[in-house]
């Protein structure tokens, strides 16, 4: 099978171009911007990045990857993207240049594919709109698979207008105005109805495209790896300390971010929370708890320091209200910490009750403090529940992850093509 991997920006999709690369079905990996020796952008930001920047350029590169393996289109319009995405707080205009850069993209990823004659393009969640649609139309016998990194956004509405209801709170709708406007929620639904075949992480996301109208034997279910893992004993924890909660990721609401401040109140000198990723203090939730002595805000961390962090948390919070697989779950269950999660997280297809965490529905504040004032008062459980989440962690390394999606796709690649 000879297959094209395309995504204007990065994510999982260099652990799906190696795979298919060590398979020796890759035919190319495309993207708008790519750290290669022959890129001027990648040299000039290059000369003035500096320290946790210079970090981010170079992680824009695939050491499983020749040169000559990676198709770069639309590098200019990738870079103002990258821009738009950090200094654009409306989020409004960074929308906007996303569904243009993406529609140039996936048309020339689609006449790529054409002229090369390949199987299939497996392309990203909200890039794939432009590139299916020509393919559909020109190509029809080249696959199209989506890989759905997060549960798809009709679906997430539904999701969103719930809590929105439940709590009196508008901050969904506010971050998302997009999932409100009808003309793009078609075109989200339109990349769904073009999609032959899904890759999804987990359970939720599978759960979001049948609500979309996919088939069971549509969605191929390949979990996400860890990036890190660790022998480390979990600590032993005395009476008289704390117990340290870990949040990771940014710190909006969507994460349920809000509703884990709200269960440290009452703990006080019973529990600590660490809260590690960008976040912006003027959001009320984070305003309201800058100065709380049992919460600490890291900031953005670099991956090589994540490990750290991990071995020096007790337990793994993900209150979120959607996700597709918490790679940050996996990483902490890897690092020996059992997780407290929601039915939306993705990570609780890997949570056994009571044995490697607990499972809580998002927006549950009753709930989610329960299961934290749970571990303070079994704190001699933690160490055990944290060496079985290492055990099912050890199920989910990328190495896993690259055998499971070579065996999916063949199935579905090669039982078309035959």
């Amino acid at each position: 099978m000879k297959t094209i991997v395309a995504h204007p920006g990065k994510q999982h999709s260099y652990r799906l171009a190696s795979a298919l690369k060590k398979d020796g079905s890759l035919l190319f990996y495309a993207t708008t911007f790519y750290a290669s020796e022959s890129s001027l952008i990648s040299k000039v930001l290059g000369h003035f990045a500096r320290g946790s920047n210079r970090k981010r350029l170079n992680s824009h590169r695939n050491e499983d990857l020749r040169d000559c393996d990676v198709k770069v289109f639309c590098e200019i319009g990738g870079l103002i993207e990258v821009l738009a995405s950090r200094f654009d707080s409306s989020r409004n205009v960074y929308r906007w240049v996303h569904r243009i850069v993406s529609d140039i993209f996936g048309i020339k990823v689609a006449k790529l594919a054409i002229e090369e004659h390949a199987d299939a393009v497996i392309a990203y969640d909200s890039n794939a709109t432009a590139c299916f649609r020509y393919l559909k139309k020109e190509a029809p016998e080249i696959l199209r698979i989506l890989d759905v990194s997060i549960a798809p956004r009709p679906f997430l509405k539904i999701v969103y207008d719930k809590e929105i209801t439940e709590s009196g709170r508008d901050d969904l709708r506010i971050l998302n105005r997009n999932l409100w406007n009808g003309k793009l929620m078609k075109r989200f639904q339109q990349e769904i109805d073009d999609s032959q075949f899904f890759l999804a992480a987990s359970d939720f996301v599978r759960t979001g495209l049948k609500w979309c109208g996919a088939a069971d034997s549509q969605v191929l279910i390949v979990p996400y790896g860890a990036n890190v893992s660790s022998d480390r004993k979990c600590r032993i924890i005395s009476e008289d300390e704390p117990i340290r909660f870990l949040f990771v990721g940014q710190a909006t609401y969507r994460k349920g971010l809000s509703y884990l401040i709200d269960a440290m109140d009452g703990l006080q000198d019973k529990a600590e929370l660490t809260v590690t990723g960008a976040f912006n203090a003027k959001d009320w939730f984070v305003k309201n708890s800058l100065n709380k002595p049992n919460i600490e805000y890291t900031g953005f961390v670099t991956g090589d320091r994540m490990q750290r962090i991990y071995e020096n948390s007790d337990v793994m919070v993900i209150p979120s209200f959607s996700e597709g697989m918490s790679q940050v779950g996996i990483e902490a269950m890897a690092c020996g910490l059992p997780v407290i999660c929601t039915t939306n997280s993705g990570v609780n297809d890997l949570i056994t009750e009571g044995e490697n965490g607990f499972i809580i529905e998002p927006g549950n504040q009753e709930q989610l403090k329960e299961k934290m004032e749970w571990f303070i008062e079994h704190r001699n459980h933690i160490r055990e529940m944290g060496e079985k989440a290492r055990s099912v962690a050890e199920n989910y390394s990328w190495d896993r992850y690259e055998e499971n999606v070579i065996e999916a796709l063949h199935k579905v690649i090669d039982g078309e093509s035959n």
